[in-house]
């Protein structure tokens, strides 16, 4: 399965990787264009130091030399060391002492001049003036600029500028669209939602002003069919109840099958309408209170006791557990998904398992009934949906009660699902979070 990416990962990525070429193009521009230039420059006032001091004191007495020794070393960090054997080991990596070398090549005719470095981090420049070897030593600190320290800084502070503002940009972008899908699951799932803020850039406020034009539209259809569903309910309602009367009066005076099973379809069409209502309500949102959870499902289990006496039991882990819920519905949940065991889980008891992990409340109905497949346990919980074996008119059931429960449940941002459970049987799970 390809693995997605987030819109905030890719904007900040897009950015991060096109601030990083700019400042690597633009770190290169500085290096070329200032740094190397000055990086000569200091190499070639160097070498010019050099050459002078070296004139300066070859044409001094022996006894000034010791003197201008000490100006040198105090005012330009330059030592003069006693002639010695050249240095055999040139640097050939760092860039600096490569251009003083080139310059002092320059300046010096017909010598090569040796650069090298000690063990104690000082350079040495070693060449001949008027026929006299000369040898000077420096330190690393005597050399500005120091190209390559400038440049590892302009990277970290423009690798950390970089990510600082991709992030920044792609919280921006990305924030309202998150607010967006936010609001967008509320509606799919409560049918409504808060307005969201027209503020912000030109774009978004077009977008959160078509978001909230479209909401308004979607409630509003969903309460003209509500209120469509339950009036004609209500016109089947009565010419039903007329015609079950009429049909009692006819089967009182003459008795015949064929009115008995009159009576069962007008029963089931009722049954049928009633369920149609309960799913069109199941879309409204009930407010949250506070509500004992335990005492609760006690009385949903002997609601269901009262039809199959000592099948059904309450298992709650844990302390008591207080929550803040919409108890109508979540009775109704329970009710439906209590009835839906007792007509399909077989003859084995039947349990409702309430346990409270990190916040979370998980509230179980299991049974050890035939089971449902894997594959349709998405299926089931569309309307009018039956499995083959419930298809008869002797277990009854319109095929709205898990469709109910769902819609419930989604409506109060609640989530459902239907488990296997080992050695047979279904276990359906509501989260409440």
């Amino acid at each position: 399965m390809r693995r997605l990416i987030s819109l905030f990962r890719s904007t900040a990525m897009t950015l991060a990787v096109g601030l990083l070429i700019f400042q690597i193009a633009a770190g290169a521009a500085l290096f070329a264009n200032l740094v190397l230039p000055l990086a000569h420059r200091s190499a070639d006032d160097l070498a010019d130091l050099l050459i002078l001091s070296a004139r300066v004191w070859h044409g001094l007495p022996a006894d000034k030399r010791p003197a201008f020794e000490t100006e040198i070393r105090t005012k330009y960090g330059l030592s003069l060391l006693q002639p010695q054997a050249e240095p055999t080991d040139e640097i050939g990596w760092y860039p600096y002492i490569r251009f003083l070398r080139s310059a002092l090549i320059a300046r010096l005719p017909g010598q090569t001049p040796s650069v090298s470095e000690d063990d104690h981090e000082q350079f040495r420049v070693a060449f001949s003036w008027a026929g006299q070897p000369m040898q000077f030593e420096f330190s690393k600190e005597r050399i500005t600029p120091r190209p390559s320290l400038a440049l590892a800084w302009v990277v970290l502070f423009g690798i950390l500028a970089t990510l600082t503002l991709a992030w920044l940009l792609a919280r921006r972008v990305t924030a309202p669209v998150a607010q967006l899908a936010v609001a967008a699951r509320r509606i799919a799932n409560a049918g409504h939602v808060s307005p969201l803020p027209e503020t912000g850039c030109a774009e978004f406020i077009e977008l959160a002003r078509v978001f909230n034009e479209t909401a308004r539209q979607l409630q509003a259809q969903r309460e003209n069919q509500t209120t469509l569903l339950a009036g004609v309910s209500h016109d089947l309602r009565s010419p039903l109840a007329r015609m079950k009367m009429a049909v009692g009066l006819l089967a009182e005076q003459t008795p015949s099958p064929l009115l008995l099973r009159m009576e069962r379809d007008i029963a089931e069409m009722d049954n049928l309408i009633g369920a149609q209502l309960e799913l069109a309500r199941a879309q409204e949102g009930e407010p949250a209170e506070p509500v004992d959870l335990d005492e609760l499902l006690q009385d949903a289990v002997e609601a269901a006791q009262a039809q199959a006496p000592g099948r059904v039991y309450l298992r709650a882990k844990g302390d008591s557990c207080l929550a803040e819920l919409a108890p109508v519905s979540l009775c109704r949940c329970i009710g439906n998904l209590l009835e839906n065991a007792l007509r399909y889980g077989g003859e084995d008891n039947i349990q409702v398992v309430r346990r409270c992990i990190k916040g979370r409340i998980f509230i179980g109905v299991r049974d050890r009934g035939p089971g449902i497949p894997p594959q349709l346990a998405e299926q089931v919980f569309r309307p009018f949906y039956r499995l083959e074996s419930s298809r008869n008119r002797i277990s009854g059931g319109s095929g709205l009660g898990l469709a109910i429960t769902r819609q419930l449940a989604e409506t109060q941002g609640w989530k459902i699902a239907i488990k296997s459970r080992w050695r047979g049987g279904a276990s359906v799970w509501l989260q409440i979070f």
